[in-house]
């Protein structure tokens, strides 16, 4: 198959548990399951940054967010986009439909086509057709009333026709941008869906699509005890105990948000849809991912950006034409080898990547390779500090800056309850990690390196 077209779906703040295939969870993904069917599902990806813009860039460039100095998610600007340049040099056509969220203003410097990634513009187009706004962050009853005003875990049901929310709006883009393009070049299309990104406001029938009683207790729900002040004093914290301990109000939130997935795949059923009707399905690499998770209460925690798994385990779900690849992958995969197995899987020559191709090594070892995360305070209001993460061998160090560290056993502490840093019987593990942490910030060239080294040094010679 020479220059196959590229289909990238992407959402906002999915977790993996919510794929119907994986059978973790009630939430139903009958179209991302036959994605999977005829595909690869990997059970361990990672994002290298569980914030929006920081995890995007990540993709699109194939680097970490501390080598393209995009660790902010406000002031964060693309300035080259490696993977979408390499394949339009190479001669594909790019079309983006949906959410950008890599600086403001410049996604036509790296795309043919684009639209539907001006919130404004759709909320204008709503109430054009004398719909209410259909942007759920404008709602003030979405939102906290602390400073910062972020969204909350409280649900609300939607007064908008299904076609008309913004997945629709998103998804009649990328179906018009297929339908309309050039045909005598190959395609690459993103279709970047704003959801299930909260707040979790949604219409029927998928507000009420899951009953909140078959929601499960979670082994990690809401704050822990030693936990790392990291967690304990953070401003997701505040917003964890706005919403209440009782699960029960939490196990609505699940509900919603897996409602959300739901109407999300159905609107992935549609482009496979209009893939078929364009005779384009085995013609067409389709990739289907998430940018980060969401605590949604685990960890007494509300949204992401930290180092736990439910906020850095991401969906990861890539179907080549002509069932090339097909089954499940344990290997630990991370968001920045999308760009070189894209690259790799439509013949083009090689890129200057960081990540890796997605199709090497032996996919039945789940610890192998290493994972690499990290992460920037979006403001001091956060009250956390800088973290750098490295999981390799069933156990995830987390090096917070200034503070102490945290050291997990997922081979026996999958839900990340027990902190062994200090413990004795752990300190030959901890320093290997240690080491390992300290390779990638000097390969990557962190910014935060000298810090790391005045503190790995001192840490390392007590240890």
């Amino acid at each position: 198959m020479n220059n196959p077209n590229v289909l990238l779906i992407m959402t906002d703040q999915q977790r993996p548990d919510t794929l119907g295939h994986l059978s973790t969870t009630p939430c139903r993904t009958p179209n991302i399951d036959s994605l999977a069917a005829e595909g690869v599902s990997f059970q361990n990806a990672y994002t290298p940054c569980p914030l929006c813009l920081p995890s995007r860039a990540s993709l699109f460039t194939g680097k970490y967010p501390s080598q393209n100095d995009m660790l902010s998610n406000q002031t964060g600007y693309l300035q080259t986009c490696e993977m979408l340049d390499h394949f339009r040099n190479n001669g594909y056509q790019i079309n983006y439909a949906g959410k950008w969220h890599m600086g403001e203003g410049n996604i036509a410097d790296f795309t043919d086509r684009h639209a539907g990634d001006s919130t404004a513009i759709y909320s204008q187009w709503c109430l054009d057709q004398g719909l209410i706004d259909g942007w759920m962050f404008n709602d003030p009853a979405c939102r906290t009333t602390r400073t910062p005003s972020m969204s909350i875990p409280k649900v609300h049901r939607q007064d908008l026709p299904v076609d008309k929310t913004n997945e629709a709006f998103v998804t009649d883009f990328a179906i018009d941008m297929i339908k309309t393009r050039v045909k005598d070049k190959p395609f690459f299309q993103i279709c970047a869906f704003n959801g299930p990104h909260p707040p979790f406001m949604i219409p029927e029938p998928y507000f009420s699509m899951y009953d909140p009683a078959d929601v499960p207790t979670l082994a990690n729900f809401g704050p822990q005890k030693g936990e790392h002040p990291a967690h304990s004093e953070s401003y997701y914290r505040d917003l964890f105990n706005d919403h209440g301990e009782d699960f029960d109000a939490w196990r609505t939130s699940y509900a919603v948000y897996w409602g959300f997935v739901t109407m999300i795949d159905d609107f992935v059923g549609k482009l496979i849809d209009v893939l078929n009707e364009e005779q384009l399905m085995e013609d067409t690499i389709i990739l289907f991912t998430s940018d980060h998770g969401e605590n949604l209460g685990s960890h007494g925690l509300w949204q992401k950006m930290v180092a736990f798994d439910e906020s850095i385990r991401v969906p990861l779900v890539l179907r080549v034409p002509g069932k090339m690849h097909v089954g499940r992958s344990q290997k630990p995969v991370s968001l920045i080898d999308v760009a070189p197995t894209l690259a790799e899987l439509c013949g083009l020559p090689t890129g200057e990547w960081m990540g890796q191709y997605l199709f090497s090594g032996d996919q039945s070892d789940p610890e192998h390779p290493a994972i690499f995360a990290m992460h920037r305070p979006i403001g001091d209001w956060m009250k956390v500090t800088d973290w750098r993460m490295v999981q390799e061998g069933g156990f995830k160090y987390v090096w917070h800056n200034g503070m102490e560290g945290e050291l997990f056993d997922l081979n026996s502490d999958s839900a990340e309850i027990r902190n062994l840093v200090k413990k004795p019987t752990h300190q030959a593990i901890l320093g290997s990690m240690r080491l390992k942490l300290d390779q990638f910030l000097c390969e990557t060239n962190d910014p935060l390196l000298s810090v790391w080294k005045a503190q790995f040094e001192k840490t390392h010679v007590a240890n």
